[in-house]
C-alpha cells in the first residue's frame, strides 16, 4: 500500500509541475486566436455543417473525429458551438507544448526562452488555418497531442513503449493524418541528441527500432482495421492515391520540392531568415556539446535537420496528387518549434535563443493580422452577397413561384482592404477563403444556403454563361444575365 500511495504521490507532483506552464501556454494560444474568434468566419466546411450539423469525417476514416464530435457537441446533429471548439483546441495544443518541454529537457521547471518557444506549435501560420476551423480544431489540435504523448513511455519497457506508440499513431490517423510526420521527427531529434551526448549506441538503435515498429504497426493498424470501409468520392480519390513503389522516389522528390516551394512563397523573408538562423543554432550546439568526433556529430546534426524536414510532411509526399493546403504543412510548424525548444534549452546560444523569440513574435502577431483580414473578408462578402440579393429582388423572374437555375460567374475576389496589404504577405492569400466565386463549392454554398433564397435551385450540369443571357441589371460590382428559368450572376 505504501509504494502505490508513493506512487500515486509522484504522479500528483508531475500533474502539479505542469500545470502552470500549461496556463501560461493556454493563455498566450488563446490570445493569439483572440482575432479569429470574433472574425466567427465559417471556414470552408463549417458553411456545410453550420447549416446542416452532419459530420462526415467518417469519409476519410477519421472515426474518432466523429465520435468525440458527438460528446464535444452533446448530440448527432452538430450545432456551430464555437468558440468552445476552438478553446477544445488551445488546451490541447497547451498540454501538447508542455509534454514536448518535459520529453526534450527532461525537466521540470521550464524558462521563459522554452514556453517561447512553444508559439510556433499552435500558431505558426499553417496551424492557424486548423485552428480556423470551428469543428475540426480539436481533433485537428488531439493529433498532434497523440504523436507526441507516446515518447513520455520511451525509458519504459520496450513494449510499452511500442504500444503507446501504435496507440498515438491509431489516434492520429483517425483524427488528423497530416500529423504523422511530428512523431518521426522528434524521434529523430531525440535520437540524435542522445547519441551526441555519449549515450550508447545500441540504446539509441533500440530506441530508433521500437518506434519504427510502433509507429509500423500504428499504420498497420489503421490500413487493415479502417481503411477497407474508406468511402470513395472525389476529394478522396485525388488526395489519398498513393504512387507507384517504382516512381514513389521520385515522386517524393518532386511533392517535397513543390511543399517548400510554397513554404518559400508563404513565408516573409524575415521568417526564412529567423528560421535558418534557429537551424545555424541547433547544428553549432549539437556539435559543441557533443561528447563523440565533433565533425562526425556535424555531418549527423545537419542530416537530422535535412531528414526532419522531409518528414515532417508525413505520408504526403508519397501520394500522387498531395494536399498542398496550409492546414496539411503544420509540420513545419511542429519542426520549427521542436528546434527552437532545442536551442532554448542550451545554457548558451543566445542568438539563437533570439533568433527563436523574434520568430515566436512575429508568428503570435500575424495571427492578429490573418484573423482582422478573416473578419474584412467576411463583411466584404456579405455586403458583395446582400446587394446582388438586393438586385434579384427587382426582378419580375423573382416575383413569381417559378423555380429558376441560377449560377455564379467571376469572383469578388479579396477585399479592397486585402488588396492593399504588400506583397509579401502572400500567406493570407492562402489562408483567406473567398466566399462568393464559382467553380469552388463552398464559393456559392453561403449564397444558395444562409439567404433563404426561394424558388432558386444549383445546377452545376449546365453552363449559363454558354446561354447568351440578355442583360437584366448592370452594375459596377456585377452583371446579372437571364430570363424566366435562367439567371447568370456574373461578378466583377
Amino acid at each position: 500500500m505504501g509504494q502505490v500511495k508513493d506512487q500515486a504521490m509522484t504522479q500528483a507532483k508531475r500533474c502539479k509541475f505542469m500545470l502552470k506552464p500549461f496556463f501560461i501556454m493556454a493563455t498566450v494560444y488563446f490570445v493569439g486566436i483572440l482575432a479569429i474568434l470574433r472574425a466567427n468566419f465559417n471556414y470552408i466546411d463549417d458553411m456545410g455543417r453550420v447549416f446542416a450539423g452532419y459530420q462526415s469525417w467518417g469519409n476519410f476514416s477519421r472515426y474518432l473525429s466523429s465520435a468525440l464530435s458527438n460528446l464535444v457537441h452533446a448530440d448527432s446533429y452538430l450545432t456551430d458551438v464555437s468558440p468552445l471548439t476552438q478553446l477544445l483546441a488551445i488546451c490541447i495544443l497547451a498540454a501538447a507544448g508542455v509534454v514536448l518541454l518535459y520529453i526534450v529537457t527532461e525537466k521540470r521547471a521550464f524558462h521563459v526562452w522554452q514556453l517561447a518557444a512553444l508559439i510556433p506549435l499552435g500558431l505558426s501560420p499553417y496551424f492557424l488555418e486548423c485552428l480556423s476551423y470551428k469543428y475540426d480544431s480539436p481533433y485537428m489540435a488531439l493529433s498532434v497531442f497523440a504523436s507526441i504523448v507516446p515518447l513520455l513511455f520511451r525509458k519504459k519497457k520496450h513494449w510499452t513503449y511500442g504500444i503507446a506508440t501504435s496507440l498515438g499513431i491509431f489516434v492520429v490517423c483517425t483524427t488528423y493524418q497530416a500529423a504523422l510526420g511530428i512523431f518521426p521527427m522528434l524521434v529523430i531529434l531525440l535520437s540524435v541528441r542522445d547519441w551526441t551526448a555519449g549515450a550508447d549506441i545500441k540504446r539509441v538503435m533500440q530506441f530508433l527500432l521500437t518506434s519504427i515498429l510502433g509507429y509500423g504497426c500504428g499504420l498497420l493498424l489503421f490500413k487493415i482495421f479502417l481503411m477497407p470501409f474508406l468511402s470513395v468520392n472525389a476529394y478522396v480519390s485525388v488526395y489519398t492515391r498513393t504512387a507507384g513503389i517504382k516512381d514513389m522516389l521520385p515522386t517524393a522528390v518532386s511533392n517535397i520540392k513543390k511543399y517548400y516551394s510554397l513554404v518559400l512563397s508563404d513565408f516573409k523573408i524575415e521568417w526564412l531568415v529567423l528560421i535558418l538562423l534557429i537551424c545555424t543554432a541547433y547544428v553549432v550546439i549539437l556539435v559543441k556539446d557533443t561528447k563523440r568526433n565533433k565533425y562526425s556529430a556535424a555531418v549527423l546534426a545537419t542530416a537530422s535537420l535535412a531528414l526532419m524536414g522531409v518528414v515532417c510532411f508525413g505520408i504526403y509526399p508519397a501520394l500522387e496528387y498531395p494536399l498542398t493546403d496550409p492546414r496539411a504543412m503544420y509540420g513545419v510548424g511542429a519542426l520549427i518549434s521542436f528546434l527552437s525548444v532545442t536551442v532554448a534549452s542550451t545554457q548558451r546560444a543566445y542568438a539563437g535563443k533570439v533568433a527563436c523569440v523574434l520568430l515566436s513574435w512575429a508568428f503570435f502577431v500575424f495571427s492578429f493580422t490573418y484573423g482582422n483580414a478573416l473578419y474584412v473578408q467576411s463583411q466584404y462578402t456579405d455586403y458583395r452577397i446582400s446587394m446582388v440579393i438586393d438586385d434579384l429582388n427587382d426582378l419580375d423572374a423573382f416575383l413569381t413561384d417559378h423555380t429558376k437555375t441560377v449560377q455564379i460567374n467571376g469572383s469578388i475576389g479579396q477585399s479592397p482592404v486585402l488588396r492593399q496589404m504588400p506583397q509579401d504577405y502572400q500567406m493570407l492569400n492562402r489562408l483567406v477563403p473567398i466566399n462568393f466565386r464559382q467553380t469552388w463549392l463552398w464559393g456559392s454554398y453561403g449564397f444558395f444556403h444562409y439567404y433563404g433564397i426561394k424558388h432558386v435551385i444549383r445546377n452545376t450540369d449546365i453552363d449559363l454563361a454558354t446561354y447568351n443571357l440578355p442583360v437584366v441589371k448592370d452594375t459596377m460590382y456585377h452583371t446579372i444575365r437571364g430570363d424566366d428559368n435562367f439567371i447568370l450572376i456574373e461578378l466583377k
